[in-house]
């Protein structure tokens, strides 16, 4: 199978760097305060606006630690599957640089060359599509599984990611309903 992974929340633990940045300017939130909601949506607009300017400025998506468990399971997925990595780069142009070399560094198992900085990801030609944003499952043509966060905690999906240790054994089953 041909499979599309998001970069951000989904292998990059940006929502981390977003915390520390707002832990820095005295925030902080409970597990129920984040659910279902991205955290800009908790602080003042001016110090919303400072972490879009810290996005604005890319570096920090080459510094972010990676997701719990998916190096392992990406390892295994590239065994058996053609795997793409579609982050949205284009909302921060200047991350472009910096979520390239990320990838070299924390994923050398997946070729550079398929690494795409997109937009719009329903134009990616694959099977599937593992996102934590929903918004990114319209137009897409193949099967969309949402990888579970705080932030879409609570939204009504088909197929749901909670951990990469489980996604070895859910683009089997996906695999499996496909050929059906």
């Amino acid at each position: 199978m041909r499979i599309a992974i998001d970069m951000d929340e989904v292998l990059a633990d940006t929502n981390a760097a977003k915390l520390t940045f707002l832990r820095e300017r005295g925030y902080s939130f409970t597990e129920d305060e984040m659910t279902g909601r991205k955290v800009t949506e908790l602080v003042s607009a001016e110090d919303a606006a400072r972490v879009e300017t810290m996005l604005h400025r890319g570096v920090v998506f080459g510094n972010v630690d990676v997701i719990e468990g998916a190096q392992e399971a990406l390892s295994r997925l590239v065994e058996d599957h053609e795997v793409f990595i579609a982050t949205a780069a284009m909302e921060y142009p200047a991350s472009c640089v910096h979520k390239v070399a990320w990838m070299e560094r924390h994923f050398p198992m997946v070729p550079v060359l398929n690494l795409v900085l997109c937009g719009d990801k329903s134009i990616i030609a694959a099977d599937v599509l593992i996102d934590d944003s929903p918004r990114h499952f319209e137009g897409f043509g193949g099967i969309v599984v949402c990888f579970d966060a705080l932030h879409n905690r609570g939204q009504d999906v088909a197929h749901r990611l909670m951990r990469w240790s489980d996604a070895p054994d859910l683009i089997e089953r996906l695999e499996k309903e496909r050929a059906q």
